[in-house]
């Protein structure tokens, strides 16, 4: 059985983590052309992490799709419980622990 429910929140999560990124990556390369020292490093810092939470977020979309699909609901909730987990994102989560149990009915 799909899970309607862990796909949309999944969904919404993961478009919504990706603007945040995207938001806080604008933010970050403004400070790196307009910074010096250290501050210059640590907006180097979150350039890599930020680059990880986009990855995060585009796995999070994916596994809403594969809750669509039958055959792979379980596989998209415990992809989304990771990305949730990983990317601190409680829609995402709550995404993938709707998508768990809809998986077992």
């Amino acid at each position: 059985m799909e899970s309607k429910g862990g796909s949309i929140l999944a969904l919404v999560g993961g478009i919504l983590q990706f603007l945040t990124v995207g938001f806080f990556l604008i933010l970050t390369l403004w400070d790196l052309i307009f910074s010096a020292g250290i501050w210059k490093i640590m907006a180097l810092l979150w350039l890599f992490f930020a680059a990880i939470e986009v990855v995060i977020a585009i796995f999070a979309i994916t596994a809403s799709k594969w809750m669509k699909e039958r055959k792979a609901v379980k596989k998209g909730a415990i992809t989304a419980l990771v990305c949730g987990v990983l990317g601190g994102n409680i829609v995402t989560l709550i995404g993938g622990i709707l998508g768990i149990i809809d998986a077992g009915k």
